[in-house]
């Protein structure tokens, strides 16, 4: 997220909220938990959602109708990463850096049972 609000020349302001479908695990337990809302009222601003990854979709649905009820005058999704071959659920993604494989990566912002996010890349872990 660093690496691409440097990247926007506009005003902008920047609110976070924690949510999780996986908890320790590497594979999606299906149920969102919402573990830390937005601190800001977003009615009426323009909002971007930015996820590290996209996987089975489930947990940006949960964030997409969320937010939508919270009325902002726009809603778009940028994501690093997205594994279309996993999708349960149909999500937009207005904005993609890269489609990967079926395969659980960390690094780079991602983490592994909460470790590994201060890698300089992204990786994979075997089996």
């Amino acid at each position: 997220m660093a690496d691409l609000v440097r990247s926007i020349d506009l005003p902008l302001s920047m609110d976070f909220l924690a949510v999780s479908s996986y908890g320790n695990a590497t594979k999606s337990s299906g149920e969102v938990e919402l573990i830390k809302d937005l601190r800001y009222p977003i009615s009426g601003r323009p909002v971007l959602i930015v996820e590290d990854i996209v996987d089975t979709g489930i947990t940006l649905n949960y964030l997409l109708r969320m937010l939508e009820a919270r009325l902002p005058a726009s809603l778009k999704v940028a994501a690093l990463l997205s594994k279309p071959s996993r999708r349960k659920i149909e999500v937009p993604i207005h904005y993609l850096g890269f489609e990967i494989e079926d395969a659980f990566v960390y690094g780079y912002g991602l983490d592994r049972s909460q470790l590994d996010r201060n890698l300089p890349f992204i990786t994979s872990q075997a089996g």
